[in-house]
């Protein structure tokens, strides 16, 4: 591969992998604060813990380890190790997904507080929806198998 190749691959690495950090690591962090700012003064501390609950604590950890594979995927392209980076990004995706949807049942509990006094707990299925995006992420782990599997049927080049 030239360098001009090279250093094409890398800055879409860390572009792509950036994105990724800021969609899947940063804003589900964040959103709580986000939240909290959007609400105003009156209800900024429910709003806040209502957006809090619906995001599970170690999506963040999750998005992160997403990013660091997406820039590996993008790097490493078309070697020996690209199908097993696929696979792991298959299966941190899925994780992803299971921990976003918590697990295809989004409970939560509303505070006092809020307007018109309500409280109470919500609890809202979303098992379908959650297969429905699952399906991507299984779509990678399967070609990253099939790549891995094509790439050890190859025979090393005869000198």
């Amino acid at each position: 591969m030239s360098g001009g190749k090279l250093a094409l691959r890398v800055v879409l690495a860390v572009v792509f992998g950036s994105l990724a950090a800021l969609f899947l690591a940063y804003l589900p962090s964040a959103a709580g604060s986000f939240a909290k700012q959007a609400a105003g003064t009156a209800n900024a501390a429910a709003v806040e813990s209502i957006v809090n609950a619906l995001i599970n604590p170690s999506l963040p950890a999750v998005g992160a380890v997403v990013a660091a594979l997406v820039f590996l995927g993008f790097l490493l392209r078309g070697t020996k190790v690209y199908g097993p980076i696929l696979m792991v990004l298959g299966l941190a995706l899925l994780a992803y997904v299971y921990l976003a949807f918590q697990g295809g049942t989004i409970g939560l509990t509303i505070p006092q507080g809020l307007q018109y006094a309500a409280s109470g707990s919500v609890s809202i299925g979303v098992s379908t929806l959650m297969l429905l995006f699952m399906v991507a992420p299984l779509l990678t782990l399967v070609k990253g198998l099939v790549l891995t599997v094509m790439k050890s049927g190859e025979s090393p080049p005869v000198a």
